[in-house]
């Protein structure tokens, strides 16, 4: 069993003779020789790597190189001959030339091989009609993968009702983007007139905001706009008039000298839960009357009635007196 080779010639993909990524130009010879003519723009082509040393035309001047005549007419000589052969087919000098490279097979039929083009004494291989079509299907080949990937990652969810729907929006005409300009200016004009009589209205030392009114205008559509605008006025307004409250009232009691404080019993507003009133059992009116205290006597009767102590005391001293006097 034999296995062929997967093993590629870079030739298949790339002949040698395929120089159509490639041009050709000699400043020198253009400055010795002069801008091309019809006359010397072949000896310039035969200069190049285009150029094949084995056709026809190289065969004509070898036979007459050694004479010093020139060919009178090439194209004539030409005829005699069969194999590959250049000619020159289309000329507008300086500036473009078109030679042929073409198979001659009698006097009159000739099949062309290649084209080459001199364009501002550049010579170019014209590519074949292979590689122009080729070239044209992979570019557009291209764009439509490109597009259908970017089209594939933006893809619409998936709904079982309506399936995979692109949302399509209509191109604004000129007449909708006039009209949003010009109520974006209006806004615009309104934002500044609403800061400059805030910055006038508010207190001292405080910073105005600047950056609400645009991030406002910025996050929500111009009807939206319209009605949040007022409002923020408003809130503004309420801010600047409870700072302006607050500060008096600091000021206020700065200046005022402060009050001592009072010690003052905390006294509750809420009374205590009252109990009603309950009659008492035969046994309970025994007990009481049994376990009853006697009655405190009252603070006359007790400032009233003499010490017994007291007047031991007295009668003690007086008599020891009585018994220093007799003695």
């Amino acid at each position: 069993m034999v296995v062929a080779s997967a093993t590629m010639d870079l030739d298949d993909l790339h002949p040698v003779d395929d120089y159509t990524h490639r041009f050709f130009i000699w400043h020198e010879w253009i400055q010795a020789n002069g801008p091309l003519t019809t006359e010397n723009v072949f000896d310039y082509f035969a200069t190049s790597m285009f150029y094949d040393k084995q056709s026809n035309n190289q065969v004509l001047r070898m036979q007459t190189i050694h004479t010093g005549q020139p060919i009178l007419n090439e194209a004539e000589e030409l005829k005699r001959f069969t194999g590959v052969e250049f000619a020159l087919v289309h000329a507008q000098p300086p500036s473009l030339f078109v030679i042929h490279k073409r198979e001659r097979l009698s006097p009159e039929e000739v099949r062309p091989l290649a084209a080459y083009f001199v364009m501002n004494n550049r010579i170019y291989q014209s590519p074949d009609l292979y590689t122009v079509l080729s070239n044209r299907l992979l570019t557009g080949l291209h764009a439509l993968q490109s597009s259908l990937d970017i089209l594939r990652s933006h893809r619409p969810d998936f709904t079982p009702r309506t399936g995979f729907v692109w949302p399509i929006v209509d191109a604004p005409t000129a007449e909708s983007l006039s009209k949003k300009r010009t109520a974006e200016d209006q806004l615009d004009a309104g934002n500044e007139s609403s800061d400059s009589l805030l910055a006038a209205a508010a207190p001292l030392g405080s910073k105005p905001q600047q950056n609400e009114p645009k991030a406002v205008a910025s996050g929500m559509t111009m009807k939206k706009q319209q009605n949040v605008i007022p409002l923020l006025h408003a809130m503004r307004t309420t801010a600047a008039h409870s700072s302006a409250l607050f500060a008096a009232r600091e000021a206020s009691d700065a200046a005022a000298p402060p009050e001592p404080v009072k010690d003052t019993p905390l006294v509750s507003t809420t009374p205590a839960p009252t109990q009603p009133a309950r009659e008492e059992t035969p046994m309970e009116l025994k007990s009481s009357k049994s376990f009853q205290l006697p009655p405190p006597e009252s603070a006359a009767s007790t400032s009233s009635r003499p010490s017994t102590a007291g007047g031991k005391r007295r009668k003690k001293r007086m008599s020891s007196a009585a018994s220093i006097m007799t003695g």
